[in-house]
């Protein structure tokens, strides 16, 4: 731990941190760094942070000079980041408008969403693009196979292609997981919130168009779902880590924190075991969250209070179930329109951070949300006051552990056998011998890993084109 400390403070000062960085630049190993934020695909994020080192600590910087010839490479590694993400937000933009003008209504999900969140929404290291389009799986099939060129593979999630050159996942909905009850739980959750998500519209910088993207608030509960899946899956790395900490900090501070609620108030529409308020509930209650978590917020076993039946996503309807108020503003006001329509008031729930939690240990993501709490304080200096749940040490050690070892989508491991650089077959049971590590802290998804992922690769292979 004592080791990435450095590490630590600068992606803390990256991220607009206010502290003394002289002590941290004195005992810095810039290629170690280097290295560090190349295994964590952070390189553009920490260059951003070294150039503003060279302006506000020079003199430091002349007593640990950072060699030329790193900081040229470097600078060309941030410059084709930038490129790339310029090449990223065109293409997007333009898949947006191609699939509302054939009557398509979707959203852009995490990659070029999360960068406006940057102080430098160029800095972050861009994928491929992921767009969530709100129809049945036939029609996105139908569509898919008249635009798109496909290979023979499918997926229960998503398409896989490209456009212009950069590959693109058309997805029939946004996340799965491994446990079939808690995925059955998760895809009502997407579809009740899908209408908002794909009227969320934002504007990309300089120009380069406008997409739809979730809401923080869905992002504060799917984005943690992707990083549960991917944490059994392969890994995941400070990007991603990164992604949800900006994500979590601006939920708390528009939401939770400071945004008055009460006169939006989002009754749920009634759903089988999901939570409804009362048609007659008013808009009028207090939903101004306390200053800190309703739960004390350090755990040593994490252990999740059982799964509430009173637990449901949110979404934009009103008692009618109209959604003409679903459209949300775009680009300046973004940030905190987009939490504005998320949250609902009633006797048992007067903030949003407690339908939150409600919502996390409806779809089994409490004790896993008690690790990344944990990880976000203590990399990245998230206060107390502003997590959604309570920091779970024992699973957050091991969580950070993991992100350390394999860093981006565990491209680095080299225990576990290596298992992401195997062959298939090998992979296999590489991953569930990696899996069963975690029985005893994840046992719903832990367990249920190896069955979805078998059973996953009959339906792919029977789905085949």
């Amino acid at each position: 731990m004592n080791s990435t400390s450095p590490y630590f403070a600068l992606l803390r000062y990256c991220l607009g941190k206010k502290e003394n960085m002289s002590r941290v630049i004195t005992g810095m190993d810039w290629q170690e760094l280097y290295s560090f934020a190349s295994k964590q695909a952070l390189l553009g994020l920490c260059f951003d942070g070294i150039e503003r080192l060279g302006k506000e600590y020079p003199e430091e910087l002349k007593q640990n000079p950072i060699g030329r010839e790193l900081l040229m490479t470097w600078m060309g590694k941030a410059q084709q980041i930038r490129r790339q993400n310029m090449k990223v937000n065109a293409v997007a933009s333009k898949l947006f408008s191609m699939l509302r003008e054939d009557g398509l209504r979707c959203c852009i999900l995490k990659g070029q969403g999360n960068a406006l969140m940057y102080p430098n929404p160029y800095s972050r290291t861009p994928g491929d693009i992921d767009v969530w389009i709100d129809a049945s799986r036939e029609r996105i099939m139908e569509y898919a196979q008249k635009k798109f060129e496909l290979g023979d593979d499918i997926r229960l999630q998503h398409l896989e292609t490209s456009l212009d050159g950069v590959p693109v996942e058309l997805h029939f909905f946004p996340c799965s997981m491994n446990n079939p009850i808690y995925h059955a739980r998760l895809q009502k959750w997407f579809r009740r919130n899908a209408d908002l998500q794909c009227s969320h519209i934002v504007g990309l910088p300089d120009g380069a168009g406008d997409i739809a993207i979730p809401t923080t608030a869905f992002n504060v509960v799917y984005q943690l779902t992707h990083l549960y899946h991917h944490f059994f899956d392969e890994g995941i790395g400070m990007r991603q880590i990164i992604d949800y900490f900006l994500v979590v900090n601006d939920f708390s501070k528009n939401v939770f924190l400071d945004y008055d609620f009460s006169n939006h108030p989002v009754p749920l529409s009634k759903e089988g075991s999901t939570f409804s308020p009362s048609p007659s509930s008013s808009g009028s209650g207090d939903v101004t969250a306390p200053s800190r978590c309703s739960e004390p917020l350090r755990s040593k076993d994490g252990g999740a209070s059982k799964p509430s039946p009173d637990c449901a996503g949110w979404d934009r309807r009103g008692v009618s179930g109209d959604t003409s108020s679903a459209s949300c503003s775009s680009a300046s006001g973004s940030s905190i329109t987009s939490v504005r329509s998320a949250f609902t008031t009633d006797s048992s729930a007067s903030t949003a951070l407690v339908v939150v939690q409600r919502e996390l240990k409806y779809l089994g993501l409490w004790k896993f949300a008690g690790a990344v709490m944990y990880v976000l304080h203590e990399a990245l200096g998230l206060p107390e006051e502003k997590m959604i749940a309570p920091m779970d040490e024992k699973r957050g050690k091991l969580l950070l552990a993991e992100i350390l070892e394999g860093g981006n989508f565990g491209r680095h491991f080299t225990k576990y056998g290596g298992f992401t650089h195997q062959s298939t077959g090998k992979k296999y049971f590489l991953k569930i011998w990696r899996n069963m590590h975690f029985v005893r802290y994840y046992s719903a998804e832990a367990l249920s890993e190896p069955i979805f992922r078998t059973w996953h690769f009959f339906w792919r292979v029977k789905n085949k084109k």
